[in-house]
């Protein structure tokens, strides 16, 4: 299976990827640039509000120590844009669309776009793997059949750092649909989910329900955690603009996508 990703990227000369600074795409960025060198291979970061600091921080830091070529550009625009902001079950495909245009136009038209997406990505509802197939990106992970779990496993056996970061999706998967995305709101999420964070909470979701109201979800085995802190979280949320605190007491599932 390397070894056809391997030829795959040999094949294509010159690469950029969208790199978010997650666990995929910082599998594909080390692999290109391990493959090409560094020489020939360039990460472009949309940073937006819809994504968290730390993984971007932690893609920039990357590509800084790789010494990888790296463009970071301001996603503010995302905002601006009233089929996202209205938050329908399409909301991923217009951001996508609209991200992908603009990294588009940063690269030279020879050079090939790749994205992270995978094969454990069809498994959720992804609309914004339509939009990579209108603008003709490259999905080698996804087309090699690479899972979600390969990508780990093969992360850890090559040294690259961060394969065992918990998955962290966009804020906007926080607010139900139907409900508008605002900066206000993304902010209120990101301040949350970076105080639960802190708190050594490595997978945690702060839902944000109507009438601000948090809903917290965290693995099973870390609700125990919550009741203990109970009182300072509700505390500190409070602060940050949340009326209600609640738990999930399921735990945390992945795919919550407008739940």
């Amino acid at each position: 299976m390397i070894k056809e990703l391997e030829n795959y990227i040999e094949r294509l000369k010159r690469v950029a990827v969208a790199y978010s600074g997650g666990v995929d795409s910082t599998f594909l960025l080390a692999m290109s640039a391990r493959v090409l060198g560094e020489e020939k291979v360039l990460a472009i970061t949309i940073r937006s509000p819809l994504t968290p600091l730390w993984e971007v921080e932690f893609g920039a830091e990357f590509c800084r120590t790789r010494g990888i070529r790296h463009f970071l550009l301001d996603g503010s625009f995302i905002l601006d844009d009233e089929q996202f902001t209205s938050n329908t079950t399409q909301r991923c495909y217009f951001c996508k669309k609209r991200i992908l245009k603009v990294i588009n136009a940063e690269i030279p038209p020879d050079v090939p776009l790749l994205t992270g997406t995978n094969a454990s990505d069809q498994l959720d509802f992804r609309p914004g793997m339509r939009a990579e197939e209108e603008m003709k990106v490259k999905t080698p992970l996804l087309e090699l059949g690479f899972t979600k779990d390969n990508i780990r496993e093969y992360s850890k056996a090559y040294d690259i750092p961060g394969f065992d970061r918990p998955p962290c999706a966009c804020f906007a998967t926080r607010i139900s649909y139907g409900e508008p995305i605002t900066l206000e709101k993304l902010r209120t999420i990101e301040k949350a989910e970076t105080f639960m964070r802190n708190l050594g909470l490595g997978l945690v979701r702060v839902r944000l329900i109507p009438k601000d109201i948090a809903c917290i979800e965290v693995p099973k085995e870390d609700i125990k955690r919550i009741f203990d802190l109970r009182e300072n979280i509700s505390r500190q949320l409070g602060d940050i603009g949340f009326r209600r605190i609640t738990l999930d007491l399921e735990g945390y599932k992945g795919g919550k996508r407008g739940f």
